[in-house]
């Protein structure tokens, strides 16, 4: 039901923004799916991605989202509207993808569009089933302007093998390590290296998943560089999304 459900314009592209740590207003954000069904409502992307992923379709949607985030980000920039850089998440399968592979070399080094608009995310999981040639395929996707995030470090068991071995503009740290009933105090001594240790390889900062004051306190502290999470906003539709940005500015 997947292209089905892509016609019939079930799948909508949500938005959450990601904030500039120490002024508070929005730099960039990150595009997330979701899927709205007839019959049965509301569809977690816990569900349907995995199940993506399994059957060999997940790239169908992730194209459908590349789409629809250049269309958006196209139509604000040519109409001199805020325009902020937008990530997209990236599954290990579309890097065997031809037809993403092309669409992103292609559409990101469009010269109509200012180089770093384009972002991808991926994670380390998606990293290490890259196979072949992965480092030359990413070097690829630098050389067409585009941005590459690593999603989620620290979530799983985190390699630092990865940073070595991978070039990456931006580190997203995700805060569930420091979840409660661990050590607040070796949690936020560890956040503290991890930060200065990325900022020594050229990266910038993203802590994502952060919900509460004292965490952004913290990150103000540590020298990071931006934040992404419930405590500045949720995930949105486009129209609220354009809305927040505007009050933004």
């Amino acid at each position: 039901e997947l292209e089905e459900g892509i016609e019939q314009g079930q799948f909508k592209v949500y938005f959450q923004p990601v904030v500039d740590a120490m002024t508070g207003k929005i730099a960039s954000a990150e595009s997330l799916i979701r899927w709205f069904y007839p019959e049965k409502g509301f569809i977690s992307p816990g569900v349907f991605i995995p199940a993506l992923e399994e059957s060999g379709h997940i790239s169908e949607l992730d194209l459908y989202v590349l789409d629809s985030v250049n269309e958006f980000q196209k139509k604000r920039y040519q109409s001199d509207k805020i325009t902020v850089p937008v990530s997209t998440n990236l599954s290990w399968m579309d890097f065997y993808d031809e037809t993403i592979m092309n669409w992103l070399e292609k559409k990101c080094a469009d010269a109509s569009m200012p180089s770093g608009l384009c972002r991808m995310e991926i994670t380390e999981t998606s990293y290490a089933a890259i196979e072949a040639d992965r480092n030359a395929t990413l070097e690829a996707l630098r050389e067409a302007g585009i941005l590459l995030l690593l999603d989620d470090f620290g979530s799983g068991y985190s390699s630092l093998n990865v940073l070595k071995d991978i070039d990456i503009d931006v580190l997203k740290i995700d805060m569930r390590f420091l979840s409660k009933g661990s050590s607040e105090e070796r949690g936020e001594k560890i956040l503290e290296a991890v930060i200065k240790m990325a900022k020594s390889l050229d990266m910038l900062v993203i802590a994502e998943g952060v919900e509460e004051e004292k965490q952004v306190k913290m990150l103000k502290r540590l020298g990071c560089d931006y934040i992404q999470g419930y405590y500045f906003a949720k995930p949105m539709p486009k129209k609220d999304y354009v809305k927040l940005l505007q009050k933004s500015r």
